[in-house]
């Protein structure tokens, strides 16, 4: 007998024969932290907890980490019978000395311990307890109580009938006197308004809303207040400067090169959403699914951008897919995050191993995410990454369907010249004149010609025209020429490019043709044959492109591949080890129907992968490059391949005319047929030379059509794009992936959710518009409550729930669970109405009590879980900083725009190249709101503030205290100038004392007290004094910043001032909320 089972059995014997002998009593300590324990026990508030800290992680959800084959998550598996140990079980309900796990949480034996030593787990005493009363008890399993379905919740009757305005107020002192906590005094009116305004709209009162309310004695008077400040229009600044933390908002991409996109127009949107009190189930309907509704407006495309605006990667040499992945990770995350308050993000690489969610229900979730045509790899030119939609006002709207009926009429012209061409050309026809036509004559419009026949490469049209061979290592290579096709050909290597100066080079509004000689080695299936981008992956495959992909060919016409481009792929594989002819001929509709591809002559079938190039295939700036032949930038080329004659056409060749470049022999027998021998088709192609060649009408009116497709092009270019969600039809498919691994293909799975939540039902459509209804339903447990914690959080700084980001097993129970319950079912019954919820936890006299706390107040609850006292913490970074803009007169109050870059200390973007251009007048003052948000430097005022750097969903913000931010506020400009603004305001004044009052009361939304008022007047005394016998030293205070200073004012008065504003500025009253 193995040496560990022996000694297990003498463990268990041994702990037998102690509780026998003893009358079954367990240890002396063990039974003393019994004697502590609740009456009844509940599995969700006193078990579970224990079991999910000490225990899941080896013995939960996650089959693949699970020890011994022991479940302990679900009660069928803990009551069954254990596979390593037949006839035992883990838990046997009110027997707990036959339950296997009493004898191993009370041994001592290291190896037969539960925790085991190696896990660095370890159970108290009252833990212990816990397990086993529990068991004595029944071993009851509930379901996780935020997996609960919301039921009706009774309001309870406190025996204090005099405190309180409405129902929060009876939950909570309800549980404040079960727990022997009287509830605080209401907060006097100067404290409560600026509470409200802080917290409604992020900016203090001014002193004339604090005069009106202190005037106003009615019964209605701080109603009316709260009324005020909801429909003010900074509340919905407010209120997104919490939810654009949540949508991981910034104004850069992310990652190491991190360059700026403006997706400002979102954050617009949520302060909209707010203002406008959109209901909840719209507010979250939109952003996950504005697109999927029906006949959907710009703004509910727009809304899905929060979908969109997580970090994305430009970085070269990345793999495409793997970032792609995780894009979609991410967006699978952030709905657990944002509406669910799950972890989901533990289920990517196996299953939860705590939450009752499995890896194939994270997979299946993260199906619903995987349906966009996106780039895993971003343009490096600052294209906005797709999909993208154009982002117009009303008259730029009219503008553009009044040119594309331009571009309409001007087709429809064209359509009726074409078959005003039908009878010259019969005439044409029968007298033969097709017949006169050379075989080796150039199609017109031949704008450069490489012949390879000789170095150095010169368009043989303008012998000015040089071609460079280069690569990404090694500029103005020399071509290796070889025995062609008739004289010399080109052999390219596969890394390097042959580039022409200038030719090649159309807008999408511009027909044009590309033919070229190649003979591509058998083993060769993919890479470049000719193309103008500067890097494919690089640059989104920018420009117009012809590759071989899986020997087949691929025409790209792109501004941003792949959706906004024209994609379109050949059915049949292309010949190898022969010379062929291939040519590209594209009349400059922006259309996949124009574009088509040659072999040898022949038109061939191809399917189309993408229509929908809406902005220019050209770069827009000098960088341009003219038509390459061979490798891309960091792309792919024909090792070994051949190339010889390419010719580019400013016009799209007739099919005639490229079998006249491809196959002389074919052009020849066509032109000797007799009128009569010609079948229709035959007709067809000679009609299509005729017109483009013979009928000058025609030619005319495709310069008029390319004209109006020009001036389309030039309105469309400079319209601003964002980013929203669109699906792939047919649907991307989607895997469990092993590990989390982007290229570790596992089982194909479908769109679903976790069933631990709640069973999507069958009638929903599996999309992104059914998984917001599913989030919706009035059974879903979590949304509402989420929400409602999330909203309680902004106003107390504590949610209900401690752990706004996780509902799971490892998150904190509710403080108030049948108060967060009841107002939960509140809010949805309320329509979703999220003012209405607001306006009801602002009314109660739970949030209007004074926030003071006594010592023993503090020190039985110094987080004031249970709310005997009201709301009271430091403001955010973005609020502080508003604050002494608002009293110094400086804060611009312009709602929405682009992002405003405000005084920061230089260098700081130089970790990644980067330039901060400061900005100018008003908009150093904007709110904070509107602060560029760079993700790998974030601003540092609000950083040092702990505001994140939003490169995930963040549910609450990190709370700090460091030095750095008591210099932030001695020292950031801005501080210092309206510091310096607000003391020129108190030096208008007649009397010091009445200076000092007014600073204070705009600063910290009340007077000063006496003891205040002197210690702040000795300050500005001996400020005075100093700065009258040194100005020099006033120097850092009166010229910091921008704002223009008056020339009658006194330096050392100003100055002494300045000092008495920023101490104000820097005190506890003014960065807190009381």
């Amino acid at each position: 007998m193995p040496d560990t089972l022996m000694r297990n059995i003498l463990t268990t014997l041994a702990i037998a024969f102690c509780f026998f002998s003893c009358g079954g009593k367990l240890p002396d300590e063990i039974r003393q932290a019994m004697d502590d324990l609740p009456e009844a026990l509940d599995y969700n508030i006193h078990v579970k907890p224990i079991l999910s800290d000490k225990c899941f992680a080896c013995h939960g959800p996650d089959e693949n980490t699970r020890h011994a084959g022991l479940r302990l998550d679900d009660a069928e598996a803990a009551f069954a019978s254990l596979p390593e140990s037949p006839g035992k079980v883990a838990i046997k309900p009110k027997r707990p000395f036959k339950s296997e796990m009493v004898w191993r949480i009370l041994s001592d034996d290291p190896d037969f311990r539960m925790p085991t030593p190696e896990s660095h787990l370890s159970l108290t005493d009252r833990e212990k307890a816990i397990l086993i009363r529990w068991i004595e008890e029944g071993a009851v399993y509930k379901k996780h109580w935020s997996f609960i379905p919301l039921a009706t919740v009774p309001v309870p009757f406190p025996k204090n009938k005099t405190w309180g305005s409405n129902e929060i107020d009876r939950f909570v002192l309800s549980e404040m006197e079960i727990r022997g906590f009287h509830p605080s005094p209401e907060a006097d009116k100067e404290t409560l308004l600026r509470r409200i305004s802080l917290d409604i709209t992020g900016l203090p009162p001014t002193e004339e809303e604090m005069d009106a309310f202190l005037a106003d004695n009615s019964p209605e008077a701080y109603e009316k207040q709260v009324d005020r400040l909801l429909a003010s229009p900074h509340y919905g600044e407010k209120m997104a400067l919490h939810w654009l933390d949540v949508a991981r908002y910034a104004d850069t991409h992310g990652y190491t090169v991190d360059r700026y996109r403006d997706m400002s127009l979102y954050r617009d949107w949520v302060i909209e959403a707010f203002n406008s009190n959109k209901p909840f189930d719209v507010f979250v309907t939109e952003q996950l699914a504005g697109d999927l509704l029906p006949n959907p407006s710009k703004e509910q495309l727009l809304a899905t951008a929060f979908n969109r605006i997580h970090p994305q990667n430009m970085e070269g040499g990345i793999v495409d897919e793997e970032f792609r992945v995780e894009y979609v990770a991410d967006r699978t995350n952030t709905l657990g995050k944002a509406f669910m308050a799950l972890t989901l993000e533990c289920a990517r690489c196996h299953d939860h191993k705590y939450d009752p969610v499995s890896q194939k229900e994270y997979f299946e979730l993260s199906s619903f995410f995987n349906q966009v045509d996106e780039a895993g790899q971003i343009s490096w030119n600052d294209a906005m990454p797709v999909p993208t939609m154009l982002w117009t006002d009303d008259d730029k709207e009219s503008l553009l369907r009044m040119l594309e009926s331009d571009v309409e009429r001007e087709q429809t012209k064209l359509n009726h010249v074409r078959r005003e061409a039908e009878v010259p050309f019969a005439t044409w026809l029968s007298q033969g004149e097709y017949q006169r036509l050379q075989a080796q004559e150039i199609p017109r419009g031949l704008k450069a010609h490489l012949d390879f026949d000789a170095l150095p490469l010169t368009n043989t049209l303008n012998r000015g025209e040089k071609a460079f061979m280069e690569s990404i290592e090694l500029k103005n290579q020399t071509p290796a020429l070889v025995s062609g096709r008739r004289s010399n050909a080109v052999k390219l290597n596969g890394d390097a490019w042959i580039r022409m100066e200038k030719s090649g080079v159309f807008s999408k509004s511009e027909p044009f043709s590309v033919s070229i000689w190649v003979n591509i080695p058998k083993e060769r299936e993919n890479g470049a044959i000719f193309h103008t981008g500067t890097g494919a992956v690089l640059y989104n495959r920018r420009g117009y492109h012809l590759y071989l992909k899986e020997n087949r060919l691929e025409l790209v016409l792109a501004h941003t591949a792949p959706y906004n481009a024209i994609i379109k792929e050949t059915l049949d594989e292309v010949p190898k080890d022969q010379w062929i002819n291939l040519a590209m001929t594209y009349d400059g509709s922006s259309s996949a129907s124009g574009l088509h591809v040659f072999q040898n002559g022949k038109q061939l079938e191809t399917k189309v992968a993408k229509d929908n190039l809406y902005k220019d295939i050209l770069f827009g700036n000098s960088g341009q490059p003219g038509i390459q032949v061979g490798a891309v930038w960091r792309g792919r080329g024909l090792k070994n391949a051949l190339a010889d004659d390419l010719m580019v056409f400013d016009r799209k060749l007739t099919t005639l005319e490229v079998i006249q470049l491809a196959d002389q022999q074919r052009f020849k027998e066509l032109l000797s047929k007799d009128p009569t021998q010609l079948s229709k088709n035959e007709k067809e192609v000679l009609l299509d030379y005729f017109v483009h060649n013979h009928f000058p009408p025609f030619g005319q009116q495709v310069e008029r059509l390319t004209e109006a497709r020009r001036r389309q092009a030039a309105e469309v270019e400079p319209i601003q794009e964002v980013m929203v969600m669109q699906d792939m039809e047919p649907r991307r498919p989607t895997y469990l992936l092993v590990r989390g691994e982007y290229h570790a293909h596992g089982e194909e799975v479908f769109p679903g959710t976790p069933r631990s939540v709640l069973e999507m039902p069958d009638s929903l459509p599996k999309n992104r518009l059914g998984l917001a209804k599913w989030l919706l339903d009035k059974k879903h447990p979590l949304t509402s409550r989420v929400a409602v914690n999330r909203f309680w959080l902004y106003l107390f700084g504590r949610g209900l729930v401690a752990t706004p980001g996780d509902f799971g097993n490892q998150g904190e129970m509710p403080s108030h669970p049948e108060l967060l319950d009841w107002l939960s079912l509140d809010f949805m019954n309320s329509g979703w109405d999220v003012k209405a919820l607001h306006k009801k936890i602002l009314l109660s006299a739970t949030y209007r009590q004074r926030s003071f706390a006594s010592e023993e107040l503090r020190e039985r609850d110094p987080e004031n879980i249970y709310l005997a006292r009201g709301p009271s913490g430091r403001l955010p970074g973005e609020m502080i900083r508003d604050n002494a803009l608002m009293a110094s007169g400086l804060l611009n109050k312009k709602i929405g725009g682009p992002s405003v870059k405000p005084y920061q200390p230089e260098g700081l973007w130089r970790v990644n190249g980067g330039t901060y251009v400061e900005a100018k007048g008003d908009d150093l003052y904007r709110r904070s709101l509107y602060t560029f948000w760079k993700r790998s430097v974030p601003h540092p005022t609000t950083h040092i503030f702990d505001a994140p750097d939003r490169s995930e969903s963040v549910a609450v913000r990190q709370e700090t205290n460091t030095p750095l931010q008591a210099l932030v506020l001695l020292n950031d400009p801005t501080f210092i100038e309206a510091a310096r603004v607000l003391g020129a305001e108190m030096s208008t004044l007649p009397e010091t004392h009445l200076a000092i009052q007014k600073a204070f009361r705009k600063v910290t939304g009340r007077s000063a007290t006496d003891k205040e008022l002197a210690i702040l007047s000795e300050l500005r005394e001996s400020e005075y004094r100093k700065f009258q016998q040194a100005p020099e030293k006033a120097k850092g205070w009166v010229e910091t910043g921008y704002y223009a200073l008056s020339n009658t004012v006194d330096i050392p008065t100003l100055a002494s001032h300045a000092v008495v504003a920023s101490a104000i500025m820097n005190s506890d009253a003014a960065i807190t909320k009381r």
